[in-house]
């Protein structure tokens, strides 16, 4: 039943259904979206979640109560809060005690001749003397109805409590104070975009918050029309019948079928399972599923799928033909293959599946159109009516399959495994004329060619950018102070573990704390290829993050200030941000022998090439001499390799596959 909408603080852990001793029926929500995070994130199935709205609802929406000329202060607790000493340390109790006695606060209440009401949660009732002095009516939760302070206030503050939506619903504006964001949430992300979805103002300083509230007042306490639309994303139904939906949500709560849910849902079945996936009958089996579905299964024509980073990531250009299509309300049922629960749009028509899954190759049997940035599994034929747009994942820079005179780090039939995966395709995106004859050449391709930039740099020609790269930044949990460093390195064909790619940290970590430390955060990003795992020792951990589970590395890049990289086709995608690049190629003589370029990257390199870790942060150190040094032949850089890069490329290349 829940007792408030979910979505800010993710409640998998608690109430997911893999948890241990948790079994539901039925889960109820208040909107499609919010129904959809339960699928998606938390594992329920499509007819185990319903949207109705909360049982409370059907009081909220009474309207019994006048509006008071008075502002609701309602922060939820802190979890890491456990006695008085630690309560009187916290910057939770610093940071309220600071606001409440702040003196425009007291001006903000008399301008606008309004009570200011701090109702305590429950938790925080032991400490309700710390504020005995504050210039507010305290209110614990208990002694006054929280639902009758929403209805009569006319303005809410609070941090990442669920009433905020309730306030939100009555269309009445909200301001969030989430001083304490990363440390709030913890290791697993909110189930939200926060900066993008919640229903208010968010300030992260208490300048912010007055600031807001005075706009607030002068605005005459109306809510602003983004943040309707906002709230009104997370309510399907505002009127007083919840309970009776709920009520017949309850009576037809369906009959599974007790075999398939047997299959699905008991630990013994999942572990034969399980058991059955690990051995080698798994995979003769999906292939024959495969083939006998994309011959002989029905071929849904209004059906697409996605996958990007073989499952592991949402991003690149995948993801931003899908979110175009979806904010073009382009009509397909659509599926993401995933091998986690990134957060993906709320839209009732996705469907999320794990890569390798049986679900996998029914999908890839029966959809009529796929999009991949790289290539589905080399042993599967497409089916003749299905259309394939490989988006790719980057500009060449290293010569790639047929143009290698020498392949390291892959089996004798790689070349053959791959060329038949070209020989699915059915059109290729390309950023430039140079990229397009690399991609002939590489994998000697004749089909068609969609010329028209990649999508994925869409991102950097968005409005808002600035605010987008502050909210990426406080994600990161980096101080606004510093300057940032993506350090984005490629992969090495010759550094592997048994079949998988492995990778040598070459970066100092000593010598750049003593060097760039005060001023520089470092974040470090793995290619998505390589399975070992990067250890940065406790001491350097605050300034230099490990990023390489980060979902998009294209926020990185509007994250940082700078890059770091060698070979990496991510050069290719930063010149798009006009700022400064910088080479940390300490192999590069070794890697040139091993690979090989299709041009010469010493001659062309818009940026210094260094080859040790006291260079490269010297160099940096001298970041202000670097346009003179560099300038002309960044330009020439952007013209060459990413001349057709701009806003809406999505759009573009998507309506062009269309009407092929």
């Amino acid at each position: 039943m829940q007792h408030g909408v979910f979505g800010t603080k993710n409640i998998a852990p608690i109430y997911a259904k893999w948890v241990n001793e948790f079994y539901t029926d039925l889960f109820i929500t208040s909107s499609e979206k919010e129904r959809k995070i339960a699928m998606v994130d938390m594992g329920y199935h499509e007819e185990e979640v319903v949207a109705t709205g909360l049982a409370r609802f059907e009081t909220l929406f009474k309207n019994d109560l006048p509006l008071k000329r008075q502002v609701l202060i309602i922060p939820t607790w802190r979890d890491w809060i456990t006695n008085n000493q630690v309560f009187e340390e916290s910057d939770y109790f610093k940071r309220y005690e600071e606001l409440l006695f702040d003196p425009r606060l007291k001006e903000f209440a008399e301008k606008f001749d309004l009570e200011l009401i701090f109702c305590l949660h429950p938790n925080m009732q032991d400490y309700v003397g710390y504020f005995e002095n504050a210039p507010v009516t305290v209110v614990k939760q208990g002694d006054r109805d929280v639902q009758d302070l929403i209805k009569e206030s006319m303005v809410m503050l609070t941090d990442y409590s669920s009433v905020a939506f309730d306030f939100s619903f009555l269309h009445k504006p909200v301001v969030y104070y989430q001083f304490d964001r990363n440390r709030f949430l913890g290791k697993n992300p909110s189930h939200l975009d926060l900066d993008n979805e919640l229903p208010g103002d968010i300030a992260f300083d208490e300048d912010k918050v007055i600031e807001y509230l005075f706009k607030i007042g002068e605005d005459n306490f109306k809510m602003e029309n983004e943040y309707v639309e906002k709230a009104d994303k997370f309510i399907m139904y505002r009127d007083r019948y919840s309970n009776e939906r709920i009520f017949k949500a309850i009576q037809n709560i369906p009959q599974q079928n007790k075999i398939k849910k047997f299959l699905r849902d008991d630990p013994l079945a999942l572990k034969v399972f399980s058991r059955y996936r690990r051995s080698k009958y798994y995979f003769p089996t999906m292939k024959l599923f495969y083939k006998f579905l994309s011959h002989f299964g029905k071929t849904n024509d209004r059906q697409i799928v996605f996958e990007s980073g073989v499952g592991k990531r949402y991003e690149d250009s995948p993801r931003m033909i899908y979110e175009k299509m979806i904010e073009n309300q382009e009509d397909f049922d659509y599926i993401w293959i995933m091998n986690n629960k990134a957060p993906l749009k709320a839209n009732p028509q996705t469907k999320i599946i794990k890569r390798l899954s049986p679900d996998y190759y029914k999908y890839l049997a029966t959809s009529k159109y796929w999009v991949n940035n790289q290539n589905f599994p080399t042993y599967l034929t497409k089916p003749k009516q299905t259309q394939y747009l490989q988006t790719w994942h980057g500009t060449p820079l290293k010569k790639m399959q047929h143009d290698q005179d020498q392949i390291e780090g892959r089996d004798e039939d790689y070349l053959a495994r791959v060329t038949h995966a070209k020989n699915q395709w059915s059109a290729l995106v390309s950023p430039s004329s140079y990229a397009t004859q690399a991609f002939r050449s590489a994998f000697q391709y004749n089909g068609p060619v969609l010329e028209l930039g990649y999508p994925r740099n869409d991102v950097f020609y968005m409005p808002n950018l600035d605010e987008k790269r502050e909210s990426i930044r406080r994600k990161l949990n980096i101080d606004e102070e510093k300057k940032v460093i993506l350090y984005a390195p490629t992969f090495r064909d010759n550094q592997k573990k048994g079949k998988k790619f492995t990778m040598k940290n070459k970066i100092n970590f000593r010598i750049f704390e003593r060097r760039l430390g005060e001023d520089y955060v470092l974040l470090i990003r793995e290619h998505v290829v390589v399975a070992s795992k990067l250890n940065i020792p406790e001491e350097f951990r605050h300034n230099i993050i490990n990023v390489s589970k980060y979902p998009d590395i294209q926020e990185l890049m509007i994250a940082s200030d700078m890059l770091v990289t060698d070979y990496s086709s991510v050069m290719f995608d930063y010149a798009n941000t006009n700022k400064p690049m910088y080479f940390y190629c300490y192999d590069l003589d070794e890697y040139g022998d091993m690979r090989d370029f299709y041009f010469d990257l010493e001659e062309q390199a818009p940026g210094p090439i260094v080859k040790n870790t006291s260079n490269l942060f010297r160099s940096i150190a001298k970041e202000g001499e670097y346009w003179d040094n560099y300038g002309e032949k960044y330009r020439a850089f952007q013209n060459r390799f990413a001349p057709l890069d701009g806003p809406n490329r999505a759009e573009k290349v998507y309506k062009a596959f269309f009407k092929r």
